[in-house]
């Protein structure tokens, strides 16, 4: 968790990644969210123990093809069978920030943990933009550099149309809505509630974490949970 007091650093990289960010915002007085931010509520209690909870099946996922960021077209069901998959909807251009950045943050801690853990080729990151049209996979590279994204475990997804990009969203459950100026202009920002969702290999959703929950070490133990469950053709040879 030692990263976390990090996490006002790395709003200032992602803010580079979005050059039409109100440049009043840099002199406003820190309010509530930025001490969040900070790390003052990171959470000061012991997870429960691996394996000595459930996390029942909340709903089942259908899989998609969608473009990573060298410009190939990757289905999500290969990317995650076998796997326990971390998947979070961002774009680059958020500005909020219990949003996308706090996402972010929370993933590359996440990902350092299970590289310690050695849990890297069991589970795996996927972070598909609400933003297809301006997240091109050129910016997905330099969004996953600002994270330090292993491009072999950390996959960054764009939808080829927004038509797929609606299957995906209706599939996860996750909102979006376009955010207009008082003119009725699009603002190129969306309102979304941050949502990261757990996935098994088999597709099935088991957890779905929030700014307020969205803590690396639960996230582990909620992946070695799951990894520990056996499968049904292990019952029935039991």
């Amino acid at each position: 968790m030692g990263q976390w007091p990090m996490l006002v650093g790395a709003w200032i990289t992602v803010a580079l990644l979005a050059p039409d960010f109100p440049a009043a915002e840099a002199h406003q007085t820190p309010e509530l969210e930025e001490t969040y931010i900070q790390g003052v509520f990171s959470p000061n209690f012991t997870p429960p123990a691996v394996g000595t909870y459930d996390l029942p099946v909340i709903s089942r996922v259908a899989p998609v093809v969608l473009i990573d960021a060298s410009g190939r077209r990757v289905n999500t069901a290969s990317l995650m069978r076998g796997k326990v998959a971390v998947v979070s909807f961002i774009y680059t251009a958020c500005a909020d920030r219990l949003g996308c950045p706090l996402a972010g943050m929370a993933l590359r801690e996440l990902q350092a943990q299970l590289r310690r853990e050695g849990l890297l080729d069991q589970a795996v990151l996927v972070s598909i933009s609400l933003d297809a049209e301006r997240d091109t996979p050129k910016q997905l590279v330099k969004y996953g550099r600002a994270f330090g994204a292993e491009p072999s475990f950390w996959h960054l997804l764009t939808a080829p149309s927004q038509q797929v990009l609606k299957m995906a969203l209706e599939s996860y459950g996750q909102d979006r809505a376009k955010i207009y100026d008082e003119a009725g202009r699009f603002t190129g920002r969306y309102r979304h509630v941050l949502k990261v969702f757990l996935v098994d290999g088999e597709g099935q959703v088991r957890n779905i974490y929030s700014a307020g929950s969205l803590v690396p070490q639960v996230m582990v133990n909620d992946i070695k949970t799951v990894l520990a469950e056996k499968t049904p053709s292990q019952q029935e040879a039991k």
